[in-house]
């Protein structure tokens, strides 16, 4: 085990900061944002158009400030296109808008609602692992299980047949391409797919609505007053956070549980400890796109009105005015994190992926007693608001009962 030496290859897009633009410096960009951190918790790129943020303090307050700092609609002045449907979805929204409909989904997000769910998550997950281990213990961990696993999760509750599997991850990997620039909200989307993908939800609600089964999109449209399109939009993003950020989660916590030689220790660890030193020492998500509806001030700089902000979670979970050995892997430690948002906009879905997490990862190593990564073949993603890999070689040893 060990981390070994790297050969990364892929290309990055030039309207990246400067210095993120090697796959080397996205998989680790943690002393890029030192390096700022320490110029200025605040600064314009003149290069790039937008204000990054990078302290604890600064990213909190700035992800808390929903009145001024917006998340922009997906659709942009447009009102016609597919992602008009998907920007009634609460992540899209604001102020009493968003509230009254998190108010209505949130207490389906209860540790009590989700009890029921956890013998789920050990079957999928023990179901995934006997197929990746099919071929021997040689597989690709991204690919052959911290996706399809999380997926298998989120498709249960919502309520996605499971023939339709396949057909909405490719979905989700469409909508994906609406936040690949860390720099605006505009995007390269596949129109006809995702106006498929809004037809597909607006179908499926209304069949549960006439004839519900026992899943999510059911009991929200028997049970609030949301419209059948806030059901359906809001699902489409429970699938969409609860697949990508929760692969990406797993496959950090095996990159991290490797690198740190902490394999063989893996039984003294709390797991739902161990995950939350996992997100805040590689949070799959490390950057949020804002804009300022009126000048705001932080940290001292005033940014104007309609402005991008970029605040870098991954930099906030590292800064040493923060945690002490920010660069330090505690398995034990049980940080602040902020890896699921702060304030209106944090994230509904973190009650799951807490419980979620720690079950696939402590039924994955009642199967493997140990494993080494193919480190010459990790492929980190090649993105700067994520952090996680796109394919990830594992040679696993299974335990002998």
């Amino acid at each position: 085990m060990g981390s070994g030496s790297k050969a990364f290859d892929a290309d990055i897009d030039d309207s990246l900061p400067r210095g993120l633009r090697s796959i080397e410096a996205l998989h680790d960009p943690f002393a890029w944002y030192h390096k700022n951190r320490r110029a200025s918790s605040v600064q314009y790129d003149d290069h790039r158009g937008v204000y990054d943020v990078f302290s604890y303090k600064q990213v909190k307050e700035g992800l808390q400030n929903s009145e001024q700092l917006i998340r922009p609609p997906l659709a942009g002045d447009q009102t016609n296109n597919a992602l008009s449907y998907f920007d009634t979805a609460m992540i899209w929204s604001d102020g009493s808008e968003h509230k009254g409909v998190k108010g209505e989904l949130f207490r389906y997000f209860s540790p009590r609602m989700l009890k029921g769910i956890e013998e789920s998550i050990v079957s999928i997950t023990e179901a995934q692992l006997d197929t990746a281990l099919d071929d021997g213990g040689e597989f690709d961990f991204v690919d052959e299980f911290a996706v399809p696993v999380p997926l298998r999760v989120i498709m249960s509750i919502v309520g996605i047949p499971q023939e339709d599997h396949q057909q909405l991850l490719e979905w989700l990997e469409t909508f994906r391409s609406v936040m690949t620039s860390e720099d605006s909200a505009e995007g390269s989307l596949k129109g006809k797919h995702m106006t498929a993908a809004a037809e597909y939800f607006e179908t499926l609600v209304d069949e549960r609505s006439s004839s519900p089964q026992n899943d999510l999109i059911s009991e929200l449209a028997q049970e609030t007053n949301l419209t059948n399109e806030e059901i359906g939009s809001n699902c489409f993003d429970f699938a969409l956070a609860g697949q990508g950020t929760m692969s990406e989660l797993l496959g950090n916590a095996i990159y991290i549980l490797d690198e740190q030689d902490l394999v063989g220790n893996v039984d003294e660890y709390d797991f739902e400890i161990l995950v939350e030193e996992v997100l805040r020492y590689r949070s799959p998500l490390q950057a949020r796109a804002r804009k300022t509806t009126e000048a705001v001030t932080l940290d001292g700089t005033t940014i104007p009105a309609d402005e991008t902000v970029i605040l870098w979670i991954g930099a906030a979970n590292r800064d040493p005015a923060r945690f002490d050995e920010p660069d330090a892997f505690c398995p034990h430690r049980d940080p602040k994190h902020l890896a699921f948002g702060s304030g209106a906009h944090s994230c509904i879905g973190a009650p799951i992926a807490r419980m979620e997490a720690p079950i696939i990862l402590r039924t994955f190593f009642d199967t493997i007693r140990d494993f080494s990564l193919e480190q010459d073949a990790l492929v980190p993603k090649p993105k700067a608001s994520k952090l996680g890999f796109d394919r990830m070689p594992i040679q696993a040893e299974v335990s002998i009962e």
